[in-house]
C-alpha cells in the first residue's frame, strides 16, 4: 500500500504545474465554500438573535385569542404577584407590554400610531430595544404620577344622571327625525362640557405630561426635530379610546427618537411607560403580552410547555419559533440555497479533477500497460489513480482549509460592511449593517468531506479506464 502511495505522489510531481493548478482550484473552491457557509451561519444566528432580542423574546404569554383579534380587553394579569409566578428557574427576565392604536397630532400634522407600553427596566432585561435610541433620552424608569380619582357627590350624581338622560333623548330624537325635541334636549356642546368635567373627576389625567419615545420616520412626518442643543421636549396631542370605549385627549412630551431599521415600527411606533398606558386604557395591572428571556435559548420550547402546564388554558404560552415560524422557514430556505450553490461549486471543481486525472492517465498509457504486463493487478492500477486523486484532494483541501478558516475568522471578527446598500430587514427582522460570519466545525468539515467525495467520484472514470487497459493496446499507444 505504501508503494502505491509513493508512486501516486511521484506521478503528481511529474507534471507539477498541472497538479498545482488543479490543487489551487480545489483550495479556492473550499475556501469560498467555507466562507459562504460561515456567512450563512452568521446570518442565521443574526436572524434568531434579532428576532429574540429585537422584540419577541424567547417566550411570550398572551390571552388565547389576543393575537387573532388584538382586542383591548383580551389581557393577562401583569401585577407583581402574577409576574412573580413566572420567575421560574431558567427565566432571566420578563417584561409586560400593552398595545393600543391612537391618533397623534403636532401642530397641523397628524398620524395614526401604535402605542406600545413597556417597563423600561424590565424591557432592558429581555430585549435591546433601548439600544435603538438614536436621539434624545430613553423613557423614565418611573411612570408619570396621575391625580387621584374622586367620587361624585349627590349633586354631581344627579347632574350625571340628567346628562345621560339628555344624551339618550337627543340620540332617539335624532334617529326619529324630531329636530325640535333634539334641540330641547341640549346641544352637543352644552352636554359635553359638564360631562368632561365629571369624567375628569372620576378618571383624572396625569399631573404632568407623560414622556414618550417615537419612531424616527414618525417624528420626521410630524415635523419634529431637536433644538440646537439636541434637546426635544415638544408637546404632542394624543386621542385614544380606552377599553371601556371612552375617548380621551392627553398631552405627551417627546423624550427621544427610536430607529429600529424596520419601516412599520419607525413610521408608526410610539413608546411610553406601561403604567401610563394602563391608566389611559383603564386596564390596571393588565398586559396584552409578557415577553420572557431565558438563560438557555435552546430550551425555549421545553420551558414554554412547562409554563403552559402551570398557567392552564386561560393563557397561551409560545416560544419564539412558534410565534415566528417564518424566520425558521427563511433560515431553512437560505441553507438549502447555500447548499445548492456549494454543490455546484464542488461539481465544477470535480470536473477539473476529472479532466486532470483523465489527461494524466492518457499520457501514461505505455507506463500503465508496462506495469500491468509486469504483473500489476488491475485493482492496483485502479487504486493508484484513486490514490493520486486522494493526495491531490488532501493537498488542495489542506490549503483551502487553512485559507477558509482564516477568511471565516476575519469575517467573524470584522464582518462584511453592507451599510452602503442602506438599511434592510429579513422577514421583519432588522439586520445589522455588518454581516458577520460564524466559524463552526460543520462549516469546515462538511465542505472538506464533500470535496474529497466529489473528487473521488470524478476519478472513478479515468481509474476504471486505466484498470481495463490491455497491455498490448497500451504499449502501442503514442
Amino acid at each position: 500500500m505504501s508503494t502505491i502511495y509513493r508512486m501516486a505522489w511521484r506521478n503528481l510531481g511529474r507534471n507539477a504545474k498541472r497538479s498545482l493548478v488543479t490543487g489551487l482550484g480545489l483550495a479556492l473552491a473550499l475556501t469560498l465554500c467555507m466562507a459562504t457557509l460561515a456567512l450563512m451561519d452568521g446570518l442565521s444566528q443574526e436572524l434568531i438573535q434579532g428576532t429574540t432580542e429585537g422584540e419577541v423574546g424567547h417566550v411570550q404569554i398572551h390571552e388565547p385569542a389576543y393575537l387573532d383579534s388584538r382586542a383591548l380587553r383580551r389581557t393577562v394579569p401583569a401585577d407583581p404577584e402574577a409576574l412573580a409566578t413566572l420567575r421560574i428557574p431558567g427565566v432571566q427576565g420578563l417584561s409586560p407590554r400593552l398595545f393600543a392604536f391612537a391618533y397623534l397630532s403636532f401642530g397641523s400634522r397628524s398620524a395614526g400610531v401604535q402605542l406600545m407600553g413597556i417597563d423600561p427596566e424590565h424591557e432592558a432585561a429581555v430585549t435591546v430595544l433601548h439600544r435603538k435610541l438614536s436621539q434624545g433620552e430613553w423613557l423614565a424608569a418611573l411612570p408619570t404620577p396621575w391625580r387621584e380619582a374622586q367620587a361624585l357627590d349627590a349633586q354631581q350624581q344627579a347632574t350625571d344622571q340628567a346628562l345621560t338622560e339628555a344624551a339618550i333623548a337627543r340620540a332617539f330624537a335624532r334617529l326619529e327625525g324630531r329636530s325640535q325635541a333634539a334641540s330641547a334636549a341640549g346641544t352637543p356642546t352644552q352636554l359635553q362640557d359638564p360631562s368632561l368635567a365629571l369624567a375628569e373627576q372620576l378618571a383624572p389625567g396625569p399631573s404632568r405630561r407623560p414622556g414618550v419615545v417615537l419612531g424616527a420616520k414618525l417624528a420626521a412626518n410630524l415635523g419634529l426635530a431637536a433644538d440646537a442643543q439636541g434637546r426635544w421636549g415638544q408637546t404632542l396631542g394624543l386621542l385614544v379610546e380606552s377599553a371601556e370605549g371612552v375617548q380621551s385627549h392627553l398631552e405627551l412630551e417627546v423624550r427621544g427618537v427610536l430607529q429600529t431599521g424596520l419601516d412599520h415600527q419607525d413610521r408608526s411606533r410610539l413608546l411610553l411607560h406601561v403604567a401610563d398606558l394602563q391608566k389611559m386604557l383603564q386596564l390596571p395591572g393588565q398586559a396584552h403580552e409578557i415577553a420572557l428571556r431565558l438563560a438557555a435559548p435552546a430550551q425555549a420550547d421545553a420551558l414554554a410547555a412547562e409554563l403552559q402546564s402551570r398557567l392552564g388554558e386561560g393563557q397561551k404560552v409560545q416560544s419564539w419559533s412558534q410565534l415566528r415560524p417564518d424566520v425558521l422557514a427563511l433560515i431553512a430556505a437560505n441553507r438549502a440555497l447555500m447548499g445548492t450553490l456549494v454543490f455546484i461549486v464542488f461539481l465544477i471543481a470535480g470536473v477539473g479533477v476529472l479532466n486532470t486525472m483523465l489527461v494524466s492517465v492518457m499520457e501514461r498509457q505505455r507506463e500503465l500497460s508496462l506495469l500491468k504486463a509486469l504483473g500489476l493487478a488491475p485493482s492496483k492500477v485502479l487504486l493508484l489513480v484513486i490514490a493520486e486523486t486522494v493526495l491531490l484532494s488532501l493537498a488542495g483541501g489542506g490549503v483551502g482549509l487553512a485559507a477558509g478558516m482564516g477568511l471565516s475568522l476575519w469575517l467573524q471578527l470584522h464582518g462584511l460592511d453592507v451599510s452602503g446598500f442602506g438599511e434592510f430587514s429579513l422577514s421583519g427582522v432588522g439586520m445589522a449593517p455588518v454581516l458577520r460570519g460564524q466559524l463552526s466545525i460543520a462549516s469546515a468539515a462538511l465542505p472538506l468531506l464533500m470535496l474529497i467525495l466529489i473528487s473521488l467520484l470524478a476519478a472513478l472514470l479515468p481509474a476504471s479506464w486505466a484498470a481495463r487497459l490491455t497491455p498490448a493496446a497500451g504499449m502501442r499507444a503514442q
